[in-house]
């Protein structure tokens, strides 16, 4: 077993080697050892329990010892000495406890630098516990079978208690043959006339085997009684001790009974003691005076031992039975547990393999005929999962879902009454009798639903079934509640996962949209003479924000409708779009034309059907495959001056972010616009400001040359000067007539 569990855990660990220790007085030994590492010692000396090794550390405290790299490690002389010599560099080490105490441990290595995850460290704690029940088992193996060597010792010199013990180890689990052959050989061995063995269950005294010429029913007809002194058996358990009456006719607390009418003379009882009580008794007979030797009073008590070693043999055997299989129950119960949290983590955002995982796991362990998941959403329970129920049982069952909270089934009760439902016979129940005709339809007998609840409300059942009528357990039922906790734990982790990828797909779309906007307010700034670039960029990311094949921005002049931007910008379907451009506006029919006429938002779902679909549009849209348009007026006062219209190949209308998306383009594009034309306007009347204050200026220095001389000829190269700055020329004349 440890061998085993050594190899496994090397393996499931993914570790070079592992190795199990036990502790021995001040020392350990090397008990099991799986891998490649070459080790300091070989497989049985002995290591020194102290904290300066990585095993020894986890002994003395009792705890998981996790080391990423020994040789950075501080405070482990004797494992950085081993981890030398073998080039281990990883170390994980978990004790072996019993009872809170640890008696060994499992230590596991790695040759280079990876830390063990989480996952291996529960695993290697789970294969610790695995090796010490292994070694409390062989510890509890080898006391029996060194109580039965003794026995077998002594039974050696008495050939009739080998009989005995050889019956003891043929029936484990079963008492009854011990007895029979304890009360044959107790007779045989004792000439004796009857033997019987009696139990004492602490209040009354029972017969448990009978041998001999006198009847079983005369001796039955006397018990059950409680200890007493009346008789001879009855006064053995009393008093814990061997009774022996030579003549029991001659014993005056002797009660008159059946036994001694019919001639028991001589009775021997040797009581059974288990640490001391009684617990039983032996009883031989002669119908005459003869007393017993006192090597057959010994060989009785003898018997009297062997009997409760066998008592005790079963027990134990029952107890270790049961809690093996408690163990195994457990681990199952905990495997499935994990598998389901394993599938829960691997599927964030789909609940269906969660629920199929707790249908198949819950009919397993539950021993069940087949179980079935549903799911409530406020109005209507369905079936969302199913294990081993057959195609006929399965269309039975969805004859009757979705169906309301209520009482039409066990899992609709459940949910409408938030609480389990457990029924041991659903087509015999009074409780439920509407369900009586669907169970015997289906084939099933026994059924319990339990609901799962989020908040004190039911979001859902777990229903398992059985064909006979066999009550599910409480630890079942508790094991069903924990499998409808982990499925809410799965609901709502699916649910907050989807809100959390919704709100980040808007908060992405949101910074994307905000991020074009500041990118075409961008172009705005850094183009306040050109409007060209902040068409071209409001092209391009009204096609990337708005999920489309193709966008076209269109300025229109009050009669001539343009063509100013389109993105892509190469391609077919480019070059056939800009040679429909300019012209007139028209009858006002197609998307561009009707939204300049009406000043509103078009929101085209199918072009293809749409009434104000122009004939040319149909077939652009046939020609290059777009179904879908969204068109957005550009209005400066009220007054349209263009248009942005994205389309896209896929039917169905645009979202109202990207409408509004959209709009804010169409803004951007009418400030850009305006930005424009207040700027020109800017530049011309600054120009005209800066020539009128030219010209003040030469009028002032002619002025000031008049003033200052009277030389004509002066005063006319001032006025020619002056002329050419204004006129912007290079020559000038005046001449005199």
């Amino acid at each position: 077993m440890l061998d085993a569990i050594a190899r496994t855990a090397a393996r499931l660990c993914e570790a070079h080697d592992a190795m199990i220790l036990r502790v021995e007085g001040d020392t350990m030994r090397h008990v099991a050892k799986y891998g490649r590492l070459r080790a300091m010692r070989g497989v049985g000396e002995t290591f020194p329990l102290s904290r300066d090794w990585v095993g020894g550390r986890a002994v003395i405290d009792g705890k998981t010892v996790h080391i990423r790299d020994l040789t950075r490690a501080a405070g482990f002389a004797t494992s950085r000495a081993f981890a030398r010599l073998t080039r281990a560099r990883t170390f994980l080490a978990t004790p072996l406890l019993q009872n809170g105490t640890a008696v060994g441990a499992i230590l596991i290595r790695r040759t280079r630098v990876r830390p063990f995850t989480a996952k291996q460290i529960a695993l290697l704690k789970t294969f610790a516990a695995q090796a010490a029940i292994a070694i409390e088992n062989a510890r509890l193996s080898r006391e029996l079978e060194a109580r039965n060597a003794d026995l077998t010792d002594a039974l050696e010199q008495h050939t009739a208690t080998g009989e005995i013990l050889h019956v003891i180890s043929r029936s484990p689990t079963d008492v009854q043959p011990t007895f029979e052959a304890i009360a044959a050989s107790a007779v045989r061995l004792c000439d004796a006339g009857e033997g019987t063995v009696f139990r004492f269950d602490g209040a009354l005294i029972h017969v448990a085997a009978h041998h001999g010429r006198a009847q079983s029913d005369l001796v039955r007809s006397v018990f059950p009684r409680p200890p007493g002194r009346g008789s001879v058996t009855a006064r053995a358990i009393l008093t814990g001790a061997v009774v022996h009456l030579p003549d029991a006719a001659a014993d005056p607390e002797l009660e008159s009974s059946p036994l001694l009418t019919q001639g028991f003379r001589t009775v021997l009882s040797v009581p059974m003691l288990r640490d001391g009580a009684p617990i039983g008794a032996i009883t031989v007979t002669r119908r005459k005076v003869d007393s017993f030797t006192n090597q057959q009073v010994a060989l009785l008590q003898t018997f009297a031992d062997q009997a409760v070693i066998a008592i005790e043999n079963v027990r134990l055997f029952k107890e270790l039975e049961s809690r093996n299989r408690a163990l195994t129950q457990a681990l199952d119960q905990q495997t499935a547990t994990s598998e389901i949290l394993r599938v829960i983590s691997s599927s964030p955002t789909d609940l269906q393999p969660v629920f199929d995982s707790i249908a198949a796991s819950a009919t397993r362990l539950c021993e069940a005929l087949f179980g079935l998941v549903f799911r409530f959403h406020g109005e209507m329970i369905t079936l969302v999962a199913h294990d081993s129920a057959t195609p006929e049982q399965l269309r039975a069952i969805r004859s009757v879902y979705p169906m309301p909270p209520g009482g039409q089934s066990v899992a609709a009760r459940a949910i409408h009454e938030r609480r389990v439902i457990a029924i041991a016979d659903s087509q015999t129940s009074t409780e439920y009798p509407h369900i009586a005709e669907r169970a015997r339809a289906i084939g099933y007998r026994s059924l319990v639903s339990v609901p799962m609840l989020r908040g004190g409300a039911a979001i859902g059942a777990i229903n398992v079934v059985r064909a006979e009528a066999t009550p599910f357990t409480d630890a079942q039922i508790e094991l069903l509640k924990t499998f409808a906790d982990q499925a809410v734990i799965a609901i709502e982790n699916v649910r907050l996962f989807k809100e959390l990828e919704a709100r980040n797909r808007e908060l992405t779309t949101a910074l994307e949209q905000q991020t074009a906007t500041s990118e075409i307010l961008r172009v705005i700034s850094s183009s306040p003479t050109d409007v060209q670039p902040i068409f071209d960029t409001i092209a391009e990311n009204a096609v990337r924000l708005c999920g489309g094949s193709g966008c076209g921005v269109f300025r229109f002049d009050g009669e001539l409708i343009h063509a100013v931007a389109v993105a892509p910008g190469a391609g077919e379907a480019v070059d056939y779009w800009r040679r429909q451009f300019p012209r007139p506006m028209g009858d006002g029919r197609g998307p561009v034309a009707h939204v300049l006429r009406t000043r509103a938002v078009l929101n085209i779902p199918n072009v293809m059907e749409h009434p104000v679909a122009a004939p040319r549009t149909h077939e652009f849209a046939r020609r290059f495959g777009y179904r879908s348009q969204l068109v957005v007026p550009m209005l400066r006062e009220g007054t349209p001056i263009g248009v942005i219209s994205v389309f896209r190949t896929e039917r169905g209308p645009f979202t109202d972010r990207q409408v509004e998306l959209l709009r804010t383009f169409a803004d951007q594009a009418v400030i850009a616009i305006e930005n424009v034309r207040l700027f020109a306007e800017l530049q011309a009347r600054t120009a005209q400001l800066t020539h009128s204050v030219d010209e003040l200026t030469a009028l002032g220095e002619v002025s000031r040359a008049l003033s200052s001389t009277l030389d004509l000829e002066t005063v006319l190269n001032t006025i020619v000067a002056r002329a050419n700055q204004l006129a912007g020329t290079d020559a000038c004349s005046v001449w005199e007539y």
